[in-house]
């Protein structure tokens, strides 16, 4: 503590020492300086245990042998403290050549005056006071600084406690929780984890894998991942992933390709996923042709029917799409099919004019499909067989293998299209008698094109179609000699026709029910019913006489015996309500009964899953005209069924539509128009394919 001290003398001259004089005289005062504790600590530890000095004391202790007003009396600085002790010295000349053993002890002159001790510089000459730093000290509190007032303890409530709570005293030992930033092995063990890197040793000494760490995840608020999302679109380069097929660019056009080639392909093909030209033959070309691409996604959108469940499936697995893009999208693909190919053919000499042939068959298959699909009653298809027509004998595709499944497919339909279509002026007839095909069809994927069954089916229409002239003429007889001798040729031709496919194939027994098929159109056709004739009407008596299928027995009623007669003395059950009477037309020949029913054991013999489903809807046109029985309609209906749902072409319901007219004028008795029942759908308005 550095703080002056004033020495006051009594009188004028008092010596200190003998090499020290007072450089005042009278009541002056000398202020000498002082020296901290810490610039000499040895001495400051005798100043603690040594004697005391009276100055430092202010205790009034007389001098041995002085007189009392000889001896300085100390005084201390204001800003001295009664609880440091201090030390002085003088450095004078003469005193810089004198020895000290760094005591500190009061001596006495010769005067017996009070010697100041002092202190003596070290020998060391490369010390320096201004290098000397000071420790840092203890804050003490002033003396006279105002004591922090403190806050007064409420005093609780009721009497105190006996015993007190030992105060908890907060202890430095920080409590650590349960890491959860360990491996991901000893996570799994439930052991601590050392966290070391890359790999864990705690895994490492007991031989376990260590499976490595999760990684840090800074938890972030929704505003905050926004943001972020924001920036790295912004950060990053805005590119276009072009479609990877033409035409295919949006989710509903990934709905319809899925679509066709999962399903539609599977049910338009009688050969399985194997051996399917709608994927080998069509898609391979759509890949390259952007017309054909459209085509086949705009029938496949109009094939999918969005009230059944596959639909609703489709509808629910993509969230992306809704019923409107749906449809917004297919009439997009029909439109651009549509343009691209009303598109001018050009040049033959052109050799995109042959490249381009190929994909343009293909857009009318598949336009021709999806009027079958709509079941559309306009006679749409019609039109596109006539465009195959035209195009077909001017400039047939290149390719022999496409070829021959064009032609098979849409000859096919043109065959069938007998069975619908009424012979008029505006309708042209598109099938002959005498076609043959381009190159041999081989292999056969239909019934009745490759093998000529079909030939007899054209033949079988004229017939019919010279039969209705002489019917509206009222020529008598209607059937003419010329007719009958031609139904008979056809009759021991379609006798003679036998169908040629490997073992287990179904459609060998399709080929019988074809076969059967073409025999009822022929007995039906030239036995066409009297204006005049009443109808025959047949009860169920009647009806046990007739075999219903060729399995079933005839039996005759005949009278029980008497051991089964009832007694009087049993009652008799009641008769049963008869069910209604069948009406037959007129000259019924049961022959026509006996084909119906082998027919349909033949119809019910396929599963609902196989293939042949797609052959099945023209026989049950032509047998479901001739069933008369209330059952065989039942069986015919629950095959047009079957076959709608295999296939899901809306056709059959054009189908199932005209037969409910046909058997409602059976029950009438309406048998002219029951005969022809071609004039039956033009009267419904109905045109459409039946294949």
């Amino acid at each position: 503590m550095d703080c002056p001290l004033a020495i006051v003398t009594d009188d004028g001259d008092m010596p200190w020492s003998d090499s020290h004089s007072m450089a005042s005289e009278g009541n002056s005062s000398v202020v000498m300086p002082t020296s901290p504790l810490w610039a000499n600590p040895v001495q400051a530890n005798r100043m603690d245990t040594g004697q005391l000095s009276p100055i430092s004391t202010e205790l009034e202790i007389p001098p041995v042998g002085v007189a009392a007003s000889s001896v300085p009396t100390m005084i201390h600085s204001a800003t001295s403290s009664c609880a440091e002790s201090w030390s002085t010295s003088y450095s004078d000349g003469a005193e810089a050549s004198e020895e000290a053993d760094h005591d500190m002890s009061w001596e006495k002159n010769s005067d017996d005056v009070l010697t100041v001790p002092k202190i003596e510089p070290l020998e060391d000459d490369g010390f320096h006071m201004d290098e000397v730093k000071e420790a840092p000290r203890t804050p003490m509190p002033e003396p006279n600084a105002a004591a922090a007032p403190q806050t007064k303890m409420k005093r609780p409530r009721g009497r105190p406690r006996k015993h007190p709570l030992t105060p908890q005293v907060a202890t430095n030992k920080v409590a650590k929780g349960r890491s959860k930033t360990g491996c991901i092995t000893c996570r799994k063990r439930k052991k601590k984890c050392d966290e070391a890197k890359p790999r864990c040793l705690n895994c490492e000494k007991n031989a376990v894998v260590c499976e490595g760490y999760h990684e840090k995840t800074i938890w972030k608020s929704g505003k905050e991942k926004a943001e972020e999302e924001r920036q790295k679109r912004h950060s990053l380069p805005h590119i276009t992933l072009q479609p990877i097929f033409q035409g295919v660019e949006t989710p509903e056009d990934m709905v319809f390709l899925n679509h066709y080639i999962h399903h539609l392909s599977g049910v338009l093909t009688v050969e399985g996923q194997h051996k399917n030209a709608f994927k080998d033959m069509l898609l391979q070309m759509a890949v390259e042709h952007r017309g054909l691409m459209h085509s086949i996604l705009s029938v496949a959108s109009r094939h999918i029917d969005y009230d059944t469940p596959y639909g609703l499936k489709i509808l629910g697995s993509n969230p992306k799409i809704t019923l409107n893009s749906l449809l917004t999208r297919s009439q997009f693909h029909h439109n651009a099919a549509m343009e691209k190919l009303c598109e001018p053919v050009g040049n033959e000499n052109d050799p995109k004019h042959k490249t381009s042939l190929s994909p343009r068959y293909g857009q009318m298959l598949c336009l021709l499909l999806q009027t079958l699909a709509e079941g559309n009653p306009n006679g749409e298809h019609r039109v596109h067989l006539q465009a195959y027509k035209n195009l077909i004998q001017q400039s047939p595709p290149p390719d022999n293998a496409f070829l021959i499944f064009i032609t098979e497919f849409f000859q096919y339909r043109v065959f069938a299209d007998e069975l619908i279509r009424y012979p008029d002026m505006h309708t042209p007839r598109l099938a002959t008698e005498d076609w043959e095909p381009w190159l041999e069809i081989q292999p056969a994927r239909l019934i009745g094109v490759a093998d000529g069954l079909f030939h007899y089916l054209a033949q079988i229409t004229t017939i019919r179609n010279a039969i209705r002239a002489n019917m509206a003429a009222e020529v008598d007889p209607v059937v003419d000699y010329t007719s009958l001798y031609r139904a008979a040729e056809i009759d021991s031709a379609i006798r003679e026709w036998t169908p040629h496919w490997p073992p287990g194939d179904s459609r060998d027994r399709v080929g019988l029910l074809y076969k059967q098929m073409m025999w009822v159109y022929l007995f039906r056709t030239i036995y066409p019913p009297s204006p005049n004739s009443p109808s025959t009407l047949f009860t169920q008596p009647a009806t046990s006489i007739i075999p219903l299928s060729p399995t079933s027995q005839p039996h005759s009623a005949r009278t029980p015996p008497s051991s089964e007669r009832p007694t009087s003395s049993h009652t008799t059950p009641p008769r049963a309500e008869s069910p209604p009477p069948i009406r037959y037309p007129p000259h019924h020949d049961h022959r026509i009964t006996i084909a119906v029913d082998e027919s349909l054991a033949i119809l019910d013999s396929f599963k609902p899953s196989d293939p042949v489903q797609t052959l099945l809807l023209v026989p049950c046109l032509v047998i479901g005209c001739a069933c008369f029985a209330p059952a065989q309609r039942d069986r015919v209906r629950t095959a047009i069924r079957t076959v709608r749902g295999y296939t899901g072409l809306r056709n059959c319901d054009r189908v199932a539509e005209v037969l409910e007219e046909v058997w409602r004028l059976m029950e009438r008795g309406d048998w002219t128009r029951v005969w022809d029942w071609q004039g039956v759908a033009r009267s419904m308005g109905l045109d459409f394919s039946c294949a």
